[in-house]
């Protein structure tokens, strides 16, 4: 379901204004991390451009904007919907050529959005060119991509983008605490998804705030036996934990810098990071951080997995012992 709330108002309110002159381009590139306010910007400027009561915004509820945001309008089309497939084949681009070359049904402008356009393939894209190059009137292509190097440079050239920023981590919460998630947790999920909301949603799904505590307990109590429990664990989860304590000791830096709360990622732990830094100078912290940092880059390097491990171990049990 369309959210308002999702669009970044800044970004839209470029697009009012393309409209409003009447210069409006007819291929974009929507740039940016986060896919969920991509797609709910590319689905505010087709209302924008097709709404029956010009300005009304985002939130308008005319017959049109109605229509796009429940995905029934015949002039608004997505390609790439299945998140599951791998790509976007030249199929899909043929349909979208065929539909391009049609009279729109009761759209003022027809639309066309392709989701995580990166998944176009080598064929589909090239076979993207003409259209691009020579589109009819009366239509607007909209690339949802990373990056400009997301797309041949063929088809960026002949785009323009538009950087849609990450959300704000006050944001995040505010959706995530409307969505039902209580507050703590929503607090954590923000500060840790670094502006991305579908990345908080997925980490509330996975129950991680429930599980990174368990293993900051685990840690504090007895951090070579928490990580022990890993050894036969795949390449991936051993990352996942080493990425875990590369930003709980990001934490005790960072407090350890500055004693600011606001500033950390696990506020809700911040009297056990506290205790935690008050017993270690800053060199310390500091050393173990960099030597983290250190192992998550030769796992990424498929240095051996238990090694790393058994280093980290050592690391800890010095650590802690000081």
């Amino acid at each position: 379901m369309f959210s308002p709330k999702l669009v970044d108002q800044e970004v839209l309110s470029q697009l009012h204004k393309q409209i409003e002159t009447k210069q409006w381009a007819t291929t974009y590139l929507f740039t940016g991390k986060e896919l969920v306010r991509k797609r709910a910007l590319a689905i505010a400027f087709a209302k924008a451009l097709n709404c029956e009561r010009a300005g009304s915004g985002a939130s308008c509820s005319c017959t049109s904007c109605k229509k796009i945001d429940a995905g029934t309008h015949p002039d608004i089309k997505w390609y790439g919907t299945d998140e599951e497939a791998n790509s976007i084949k030249i199929a899909e681009v043929r349909d979208f050529k065929n539909w391009l070359n049609l009279k729109s049904f009761e759209a003022k402008v027809k639309v066309f959005i392709f989701d995580q356009a990166e998944r176009l393939t080598s064929e589909a894209q090239n076979a993207l060119l003409k259209s691009i190059e020579e589109p009819p009137p009366g239509n607007v292509i909209i690339f949802l991509v990373p990056n400009l190097k997301s797309l041949f440079d063929t088809i960026s050239s002949r785009s323009v983008e538009i950087k849609v920023p990450p959300f704000e981590t006050k944001a995040i919460k505010s959706i995530l605490v409307q969505e039902g998630i209580e507050e703590k947790e929503a607090e954590f999920l923000a500060r840790a998804s670094q502006g991305e909301l579908s990345a908080a949603r997925k980490a509330h799904e996975a129950q991680w705030f429930r599980d990174k505590n368990l293993w900051i307990d685990a840690l504090e109590k007895d951090p070579v036996q928490f990580l022990e429990q890993f050894h036969g664990a795949t390449r991936g989860e051993i990352s996942k934990v080493i990425g875990f304590l590369v930003e709980w000791f990001r934490d005790l830096l960072v407090y350890q810098a500055g004693q600011d709360e606001e500033s950390l990622i696990h506020m809700d732990r911040a009297s056990l990071i506290e205790s935690i830094v008050a017993r270690h100078d800053f060199d310390s912290v500091m050393e173990a951080f960099d030597a983290l940092n250190q192992f998550k880059r030769s796992l990424e390097d498929y240095a051996n997995q238990k090694l790393v491990l058994t280093e980290t171990e050592v690391l800890l049990e010095r650590f802690f012992k000081l």
